[in-house]
């Protein structure tokens, strides 16, 4: 082995090129034995890696969005419901140039009838496409938009938030009605108004967010900001928990 075939493998992990580094040696064998041309070598060499790359992205954005596990289209029962079909949720995960937008998509409907899932499903679709999404109760999220703001660190916190074109935020409804709380779900709503998008599930309509909100201006603002470019999907059908949990019941 020569002294540039040696230092071959320093060389790649100095660049960074772990898929290479760890395939170059067999690959040259396959191709000595094809007979490829330097240039077949060196693509197949490179697709190797940015594949690799793709799937080191991908698997770390899945991470970092905090998703529920299992929420995919594929175990969504639609015939359970009324108000949204499978051909309508592929769209918007097909063609999400409602993303590029700063479009939103709100679901309604009562507790357990599948609206998590969906903006579950929808967000997994959109980091296989390569759109980055980040998922949070409502609660936990304003509680930590509270907290920065307490600490004078509010914009930090909202633009930190940028780096997701798609905030997921489960369960608005559940919201407590404090002047604290209002006031930071207002700023993140306004703040991210035909900039970046939002899946917003509620099991209250709108003419009850007045519970969510002191002011009915600021109720009246939210929603106008919301709604401007907006999916709204009314979600009906009976609860799947209850439906489950009746079923144990029978069963046992």
């Amino acid at each position: 082995m020569d002294n540039a075939t040696a230092s071959l493998p320093l060389m790649l992990k100095q660049l960074r090129l772990g898929s290479i580094r760890e395939l170059w040696q067999n690959m040259a064998d396959k191709a000595i034995h094809e007979q490829w041309s330097p240039q077949q070598y060196l693509a197949e060499l490179c697709s190797a890696e940015l594949a690799s790359r793709e799937d080191k992205r991908l698997q770390r954005h899945l991470r970092e969005s905090k998703l529920p596990p299992g929420k995919h289209l594929s175990g969504f029962n639609f015939n359970a419901i009324e108000g949204v079909n499978k051909a309508q949720v592929h769209d918007l995960i097909d063609r999400p140039s409602w993303v590029k937008q700063g479009a939103n998509i709100l679901l309604f409907g009562a507790s357990g009838v599948g609206k998590t899932h969906i903006a579950s499903s929808i967000g997994y679709g959109l980091i296989e496409a390569g759109i980055r999404v980040k998922f949070s109760s409502a609660t936990a999220l304003v509680q930590h938009l509270q907290q920065a703001k307490q600490e004078l660190k509010l914009e930090d916190a909202l633009l930190k938030l940028d780096k997701y074109a798609v905030l997921i935020v489960d369960d608005i409804g559940y919201i407590r009605k404090t002047e604290q709380e209002t006031s930071v779900l207002f700023e993140l709503i306004a703040h991210r108004y035909e900039r970046c998008s939002m899946i917003i599930t509620s099991n209250q309509s709108f003419e009850d967010w007045d519970t969510l909100f002191d002011d009915s201006s600021m109720t009246i603002a939210a929603i106008d900001r919301l709604v401007h470019h907006a999916t709204i999907i009314q979600c009906l059908g009976e609860s799947y928990r209850r439906k489950a949990s009746l079923k144990t019941k029978q069963e046992g």
